[in-house]
Parts: structure tokens; sequence; C-alpha cells
């Protein structure tokens, strides 16, 4: 069969699932699939995995900022100290954070946690090549 027709085919039915109703999904699933307590056990394997690897990655983004920001305030590096400080201002409960060059690991990962991780480490590499 023609790989466009099979990628049109995909497409279709992709946005017939969007578009359909729950009960339909389950005929689809019941009249499809031979044993739909495996199939399940498939799925939920595959949810863990996808949620696996996207905490490790998120992990690996956390330690190279951490790695990133040590390295700065040991450098006393004006950028990425100002970065830092102004994560610090934007949120209250982090006020006790007044000495950045004392800071641990554990400190920096406090203060970078629920932030836009990639966006931070974008930011400082954009400060690095200056």
């Amino acid at each position: 069969m023609d790989p466009t027709l099979d990628d049109r085919i995909d497409d279709a039915l992709f946005h017939l699932y969007l578009e359909a109703d729950e009960n339909f999904i389950n005929e689809v699933i019941e009249r499809e699939i031979e044993d739909p307590k495996a199939y399940e056990k498939k799925i939920k394997q595959i949810i863990f995995l996808a949620k696996a690897t996207a905490n490790k990655k998120n992990d690996e983004y956390i330690l190279t900022l951490v790695e990133k920001f040590q390295d700065a305030l040991l450098k006393n590096l004006d950028k990425p100290i100002s970065i830092l400080k102004q994560l610090v201002q934007q949120d209250a409960s982090l006020a006790f954070y007044k000495n950045l060059e004392n800071l641990t690991n554990e400190d920096i990962v406090e203060i970078i946690k629920d932030k836009n991780l990639v966006e931070l480490l974008e930011e400082l590499e954009r400060n690095e090549n200056k």
C-alpha cells in the first residue's frame, strides 16, 4: 500500500478517536483486541515508562542546572547569579536564601524546582556563549 495513503488512514483514525465518545472507543477495543486485560496492562506499562523517562529527563535538567549555578557562584559570574537572585525574589517562601555563596546543591534544587528547567538551561547557555 502507498505510504502516503497509510499516513492518511492513520491521520483519519487518529482524528476519529479524538472526536469519538468513550462508548464508541470501548466498542472498538472490544471488537479489535483479543485480550483487553493484556492490552490494558500494556497501556499501563507504556504510561509508566513514559512517566519514568520524563522524570529522568527532569532530574538530568535539575542536576545540570545545579552544576551551572554552583559553578557560577564559585566563579562569581554576574548573569547566572542575577538569574538565581531573581528566582529567589519571585518566591516569597525562599526569602531565607540571603547568602547565595553558601547555597548547597539541595538549596539550589529547592530554588529551581517548579520552574521551567529547559528555559533556565537555555538562558544560562545563552549567557555562557556571550
